[in-house]
């Protein structure tokens, strides 16, 4: 822009405010429809007093300043990040930015070309910056905040002149309870001259920001039983537009604005602390049956005062208690919580806000009841089996037994007698009273199969047996049994090839082929952040525990070749080895640091900052210095350092652990 260009929309600005007659003439405020342009330049001149013409930077928070807005809202941010990576796919080729904002103007989280970023901190497109309009005039969000309402401020509708080369759409972001929970905006560093080229970005930025309000709102309320209805039942599944959320007794705790709004309208009362038999024509007994065992079925409803009709789909609690036995064959490979109890996700919890896993619960539901086998497909640690057994929780058959069996891992001698089983006396070494194998205890419920590409050939012509004539003829039995099972498979080798090479059935292959549910890796997803935090959350009973910046980055960037199963255990081992209410850097395993990109001197500083938390004058900070003058003495030799201190290796390794000891060569892995 010109100094002329410049000097002549502070005038303008001036001028339209001194005018009570409204918009100037020449200026963008002056199109009809704009009065509201309007009133925001006359609080920003009367009000606030700001100076258009004024040249100063945006101000950019960092550090502890921009951390006292970031730590509220932590949860949030996991969910909407989602939201934001998948809006900017939509506009990147255009240069957009995103920015989301907290309810004071500051910018909490940003998205932009990595390679403009220092334009853009400069125009005050960047993580930190403050759009409010009591300090950058009129501008998407900040007016946005005043309004409370989704708008585009294009290039000189902004008040300060430094920014009339921007265009801004935003829309406001609300807690349930309808307080402002922050903002949503794409904004754009050089745009066409035309307001009307913003009005895709602007309806982009208002359907994303209703995706995060009501991911987070799920996610605020997983403990509680959802109902989701839209008044088109072909929308229903993929665009829920309404959502209530219930608690125990069935009654309404909460509700989006839009569900809300709808209710209130039709019915002439908000549905809020209201029984759901008294919103809906719904027994509560009812949804909790739909929700926990029909959850494909679309079910029809109509409201009690005014008869409209609408279509739900329900969700349970997100995490179910199952009083299972340790060691037992349905608690194996789940995360146990408090009393000995293993916690079994849904798939929902599962699939977090990925796009992929989302697509593949979406799949799962719709064959889940019916009789088509699932194959899975992943990279080992991605979770198949914890997936599996979430699809047979949500399916009709959850009151059944759940039965997997790993082919890779059983001899091949004995994989036909634990699948198909015997009768008594049909071989020597045999159990006296027989047994009954893995398909038939499966009867009536699910069978999960992993590494299937590994079952013998042999055994690949009984199972497809099976499978086709739904019965089976146990070892030394003369009489076929009748079976009913569900088959879920998985494997992570490539069946097809393995068809075509004549090591796996054709035909056996199309049979277990009935879906194929591809499971990302988790390299690939785009919501890692929330699934460390859930995963942190089961792992420690539920409790919330909080990550400091550093170690979190390191959680979010390693490339985690084991998947989900290495975050687990990473998880673990540092929920074991941290005390208090964080896991810090030095809580995390000596290979994360290791494999991440951080500083060498940031994670000594940790480390050091750690070892200054042990009093001078403790037994702690003596063992902690005994044990280090030993290790310098072996030369980090941990075999002789043990031997020295009279201790076992496991014992020096947990010691060092505790102290943040790290020895010199594991801090140079890091460098």
């Amino acid at each position: 822009m010109s100094e002329k260009d410049l000097s002549n929309h502070v005038e303008r600005v001036h001028k339209q405010v001194s005018e009570s007659s409204g918009p100037v003439a020449g200026s963008r405020a002056a199109v009809p429809g704009n009065l509201s342009i309007h009133s925001s330049w006359e609080r920003c001149l009367t009000k606030y007093n700001i100076d258009p013409s004024t040249k100063n930077k945006p101000r950019i928070l960092t550090g502890r300043a921009l951390k006292e807005y970031i730590e509220p809202l932590e949860e949030f941010l996991f969910i909407a990040r989602s939201g934001m990576m998948s809006l900017h796919q939509q506009v990147a080729a255009a240069g957009y930015v995103i920015l989301l904002g907290d309810a004071n103007g500051v910018t909490i989280d940003y998205i932009g070309d990595p390679d403009r970023a220092a334009e853009h901190r400069e125009a005050g497109l960047y993580l930190g910056s403050v759009w409010s309009e009591s300090i950058e005039g009129t501008c998407g969000v900040g007016t946005c905040i005043e309004e409370r309402r989704a708008l585009t401020i294009h290039r000189d509708e902004h008040f300060r002149n430094r920014h009339i080369h921007l265009t801004c759409s935003t829309t406001p972001l609300f807690f349930p309870d309808g307080t402002l929970l922050g903002t949503l905006d794409v904004s754009l560093l050089r745009s066409p001259p035309e307001k009307e080229s913003q009005l895709i970005a602007l309806s982009l930025v208002n359907y994303y920001s209703r995706l995060i309000e009501n991911a987070y709102f799920l996610r605020l309320f997983k403990d509680s039983w959802i109902v989701r209805f839209n008044a088109m039942q072909a929308f229903v599944e993929v665009a829920t537009e309404h959502v209530l959320a219930l608690n125990g007794e069935g009654r309404v705790v909460a509700g989006n604005d839009s569900a809300i709004r709808e209710l209130t309208l039709r019915d002439g009362q908000s549905p809020l602390n209201r029984h759901i038999s008294e919103v809906f024509d719904l027994r509560f007994d009812e949804l909790m049956n739909h929700a926990q065992h029909k959850t494909t079925t679309i079910l029809p409803l109509r409201t009690m005062r005014s008869g409209s009709q609408y279509f739900a789909t329900f969700r349970a609690p997100e995490i179910k208690i199952l009083h299972l036995t340790r060691g037992s064959e349905t608690a194996m490979a789940q995360p146990v919580g408090e009393k000995g109890v293993s916690t079994v996700m849904t798939l929902e919890y599962l699939a977090g806000t990925d796009a992929q896993m989302l697509f593949n619960i979406n799949c799962a539901r719709r064959v889940m009841n019916k009789d088509i086998s699932i194959l899975l497909i992943g990279e080992t640690g991605t979770g198949k089996e914890v997936f599996a057994r979430a699809v047979h929780e949500a399916s009709d058959r959850s009151g059944n037994p759940f039965v997997a069996l790993n082919c890779a891992s059983i001899p091949e001698s004995l994989i036909e007698s634990e699948l198909f089983g015997y009768k008594q006396g049909a071989f020597t070494g045999a159990r006296s009273r027989g047994m009954r194998g893995k398909i038939l205890q499966s009867d009536g419920g699910t069978l999960f199969l992993d590494e299937i590409g590994d079952m013998p050939l042999n055994l690949q012509t009984r199972l497809l047996r099976v499978l086709a004539e739904k019965e089976i003829l146990p070892l030394g039995s003369e009489t076929p049994v009748r079976v009913d099972l569900h088959v879920i498979c998985a494997t992570l080798r490539n069946l097809e090839e393995l068809v075509r090479r004549g090591e796996f059935r054709e035909d056996l292959y199309y049979r277990l082929n009935g879906v194929t549910i591809t499971l990302p890796p988790l390299r690939e997803r785009n919501d890692k952040a929330l699934l460390i935090e859930n995963i942190l959350a089961a792992e420690n009973g539920g409790r919330p525990k909080m990550v400091e910046a550093d170690a979190f980055e390191i959680l979010m960037n390693v490339p985690w070749p084991g998947n989900i199963r290495q975050l687990r255990n990473v998880l673990r081992y540092a929920l074991a080895v941290s005390e208090g209410e964080t896991i810090h850097l030095y809580d995390l395993p000596p290979e994360m640091l290791q494999a991440s990109s951080l500083p060498l001197e940031t994670i000594i500083r940790s480390t050091t900052s750690a070892a200054e938390q042990v009093p001078p004058d403790s037994m702690q900070y003596a063992e902690r210095s005994a044990i280090l003058n030993v290790l310098k003495k072996q030369k980090w030799n941990i075999t002789g350092a043990a031997t020295d201190l009279r201790i076992s290796r496991a014992t020096l390794y947990r010691k060092m652990k505790k102290y943040s000891i790290i020895p010199p060569n594991e801090l140079e892995g890091c460098m």
